[in-house]
């Protein structure tokens, strides 16, 4: 019995919604046909003529009137088209690379010349070391088996030695740095 009830509410709430917008449609209507109304205007009808107005000669006013004023037109702005952008095989923007001025190139070379002073002694212990291996491979067939397996121990000992002090001088190096520019050698912009 309840059950009834529920349609019952939704039929009426329909009904009432449906008067409420046909309500709205019937007061808004006038409104939207007003501006379809046509003026009609009528011409009087001329029942006389108007006597003329003659007016004595009399010197005409001077009226002045202002210069016209002109304006200019705003100067263009200056059109600005920005850098091409250069996109990397990564998909990320390429910078332009920078040229090196004669201060960059000068610090460069101050960096390596220094570099290369603490390096020297690097390389020469490790020249030396070379030179005794060399030495020690040449005497093993005049020595007898226990001196010749030493001689050769020590040999490869100075090798390794020698390997070892030539990459502390090329680390040395490496800590003076790139030159971190593009140095241009022929004048006209050729690299």
């Amino acid at each position: 019995m309840i059950t009834t009830i529920t349609p019952l509410r939704r039929v009426a709430v329909t009904l009432a919604m449906a008067g409420v917008a046909s309500f709205g449609a019937v007061t808004i209507a006038p409104a939207a046909f007003a501006d379809e109304t046509t003026t009609v205007t009528e011409q009087a009808p001329v029942s006389e003529v108007a006597p003329e107005v003659v007016v004595p000669d009399a010197p005409a006013p001077v009226v002045e009137t202002p210069a016209p004023v002109v304006e200019q037109a705003p100067a263009p702005a200056p059109v600005v088209t920005p850098p091409p952008v250069v996109i990397g095989k990564d998909g990320k923007p390429v910078e332009k690379p920078k040229v090196c001025t004669a201060k960059d190139l000068a610090d460069y070379a101050a960096r390596v010349a220094k570099a290369d002073a603490q390096a020297a002694p690097y390389n020469r212990a490790a020249q030396l070391l070379r030179q005794a291996a060399t030495a020690l491979r040449a005497e093993v067939p005049t020595l007898n088996p226990g001196q010749a397996r030493k001689a050769l121990a020590l040999a490869e000992a100075s090798e390794l030695a020698a390997s070892k002090l030539e990459a502390q001088a090329q680390a040395i190096v490496a800590k003076a740095g790139g030159l971190g520019c593009i140095s241009v050698t022929a004048p006209g912009g050729r690299f």
